[in-house]
């Protein structure tokens, strides 16, 4: 009866160490309506009893087969999470069962006081059952044990476990033998069935690792060729793109001036295939959504070379039709520009598209707008463009990049870069030189550009602004002319001599 009672407890709190062991390591939040599974392990125990009365050295087996079968069909995990989580578990059990004993001998000594020798027995069991449950309880209440156990994991932290409760398992079946030799073939059988085991274990393992790791790798280097061709696409595709956006900058500039020009020659000579040219001409403008607006203004200024001309009168129909104030001063003789100094009509006349372009933007961000443009000549007959603005100063980061990057301070409204960029292209191509005045000396006007084909390739900013002289001296090619003192009257009116 005494035996019964010991199994009885002894096993019964080894399976509710079991039970919240396993929920632990996988991560399971027990319910209340577990607790019902007590009287569950009650039977299991005696059923366990009754195997220690015959063949105890089959108790651990027979605790584990419990504990899985249990467990499998109120979890419903894998088998194998199932088995090997379980056998852990186990293991614990058994460790911290076998720690309890021994923390429970002072405790029980003192229960000598009690005469019945079964009632003795069931507390002192008792004891040891309710501290082996406390200890795991404490336990879990570690930190780094609360995140469990991955079974499927690389981390061989997991395998190192799975292997010692086995052993744990199997010392106790060898201690429930009550002499070995007796059972040294049982012992024999079951240091083979361990070895077995492990091996088992280890070689699906081993076989899954190199499995999954060849997965992986090749996962990895389809991952790798796939990034390395999104690489080579993405680039490909900025590159047309980059094309493409130049090209239509370009075109929505050159376009309206091509109808201009075919508009002349169809008036002046009225060819059917002038005519048609014209014609055509408006109809792509029409698709590209661009107006063809006509200047009632009478005497522009003009150079007498039709491609140079085409971007003054596109500014000055512009003047009339947002209402700002245009002017030009042409003292230059344009035409010998492209046959003693080797310039392109067609370089001109993107220069000036797109410095009459942004300078009308820029004045047109202020009231009173203002632009006027000077095509004049050095000493030697160098050509000289200047083009003067009432807009904002330019931002110190696109001083700092001029020449180097696309960049604009009109990102949100439209601006790309792609024209001050191209600029500098073209001054590159003719070793022409820039210079940025932050002052110019002529009234109402906040800034001027000049572009000299001088041969000299450099770059020049007149500012009084110490964050533009900051950015420019930190960068090799711009010269930098400080303003000392910005007497406005004397800048705007032209009255200084």
């Amino acid at each position: 009866m005494n035996d019964f009672i010991i199994c009885l407890i002894k096993y019964t709190s080894t399976f509710i160490c079991i039970l919240y062991t396993y929920a632990k390591l996988m991560r399971i939040k027990l319910k209340i309506w577990d607790t019902l599974a007590i009287p569950l392990f009650a039977v299991f125990s005696s059923v366990l009893y009754i195997t220690t009365v015959y063949i105890k050295i089959l108790v651990p087996i027979g605790l584990f087969i419990f504990s899985v079968v249990f467990l499998y069909l109120r979890f419903k995990n894998t088998f194998y999470e199932t088995i090997t989580v379980s056998a852990i578990a186990l293991g614990l059990a058994i460790v911290f069962l076998l720690l309890s004993f021994f923390v429970a001998i002072p405790i029980t000594i003192t229960l000598n006081f009690i005469n019945n020798e079964t009632l003795k027995i069931s507390l002192a069991q008792l004891i040891v059952g309710l501290i082996q449950i406390l200890v795991i309880w404490l336990l879990f209440k570690i930190k780094r044990l609360q995140s469990g156990v991955h079974p499927k994991s690389k981390n061989a932290s997991f395998d190192v476990l799975l292997y010692i409760s086995i052993v744990c398992i199997f010392t106790m079946m060898l201690l429930y033998a009550e002499e070995v030799k007796q059972y040294m073939l049982k012992v024999a059988l079951l240091i083979f069935a361990l070895c077995g085991l492990l091996l088992i274990v280890w070689w699906r393992k081993h076989i899954t690792y190199n499995y999954r790791d060849a997965i992986n790798q090749q996962n990895a280097d389809r991952m790798e060729d796939t990034i390395e061709e999104y690489k080579m696409n993405s680039a490909e595709n900025d590159l047309q793109v980059a094309v493409y956006a130049k090209l239509f900058h370009y075109l929505n500039k050159a376009v309206p001036d091509c109808a201009i020009l075919a508009e002349s020659a169809a008036t002046q000579s009225g060819c059917a295939n002038a005519c048609d040219v014209r014609d055509m001409l408006h109809r792509i403008l029409r698709e590209m959504n661009i107006a063809n607006e006509k200047c009632s203004l009478q005497n522009i200024p003009q150079t007498g070379v039709n491609v140079v001309d085409v971007p003054i009168m596109q500014l000055f129909t512009a003047a009339e039709r947002k209402n700002f104030t245009v002017s030009a001063h042409i003292s230059a003789d344009v035409e010998s520009w492209f046959t003693e100094n080797e310039l392109l009509k067609e370089d001109v006349h993107i220069l000036l598209s797109y410095l009459l372009d942004n300078a009308m933007i820029s004045a047109l961000g202020l009231p009173n707008a203002k632009v006027r443009l000077e095509l004049s000549e050095t000493a030697e007959f160098e050509p000289i463009i200047r083009v003067f603005d009432s807009g904002e100063q330019f931002d110190e980061a696109v001083i700092a990049k001029l020449g180097l990057e696309q960049i604009t301070t009109r990102a949100g409204v439209g601006g790309n870069g792609i024209g001050l960029f191209t600029v500098f292209e073209i001054l590159s191509k003719y070793g022409a030189s820039f210079t940025l005045d932050e002052a110019p000396q002529i009234f109402g006007f906040t800034k001027s550009i000049e572009i000299a084909f001088d041969g000299r390739r450099s770059v020049m900013v007149r500012t009084y602004r110490e964050s533009v002289v900051e950015v420019c001296s930190v960068r090799k090619g711009i010269t930098v002319e400080r303003i000392e003192t910005l007497d406005e009257e004397i800048l705007r009116d032209g009255t200084n001599g």
